[in-house]
């Protein structure tokens, strides 16, 4: 990564309300108290920033579900685990490609602010310009 890009990183990460796209498929699966292990919620990073996330989820969740979000991909060695809450979430339905989803966003405990700066520092995002 050249200097000017992790330069462009460091900014955008300085700024909540920056939004940084994944460059690959980064899967996800929410776990938690009130999420049914017989119908498991899981989907994709739509785009993150630290302080929340646009997920496209399998399922819809309602406002203010506690759970815990792990993200894995296939560069990451070992998953990450983010403690988060849903705030707010709409069932999406494209027509053309037949495609059924939920479009789900979370917002992260502030705790958690190393780890997701750490995750959005890697190669596996790019900010929005």
């Amino acid at each position: 990564m050249s200097t000017q890009t992790q330069a462009n990183i460091e900014l955008a990460i300085g700024t909540e309300a920056s939004r940084f796209l994944p460059v690959a498929t980064l899967s996800v699966r929410l776990t938690g108290p009130e999420v049914s292990t017989r119908d498991p919620v899981f989907g994709i990073i739509a785009n993150m920033s630290i302080t929340g996330a646009c997920l496209i989820t399998n399922r819809g969740l309602p406002k203010d579900t506690v759970v815990e979000m792990l993200i894995s991909a296939r560069s990451l060695k070992e998953g990450v685990r983010l403690p988060a809450r849903i705030v707010w979430c709409a069932e999406r339905f494209e027509t053309v490609r037949e495609i059924v989803g939920y479009l789900t966003g979370v917002t992260f405990d502030t705790e958690s602010e190393g780890a997701i700066q750490s995750l959005l520092s890697t190669a596996l995002f790019q900010p929005v310009s």
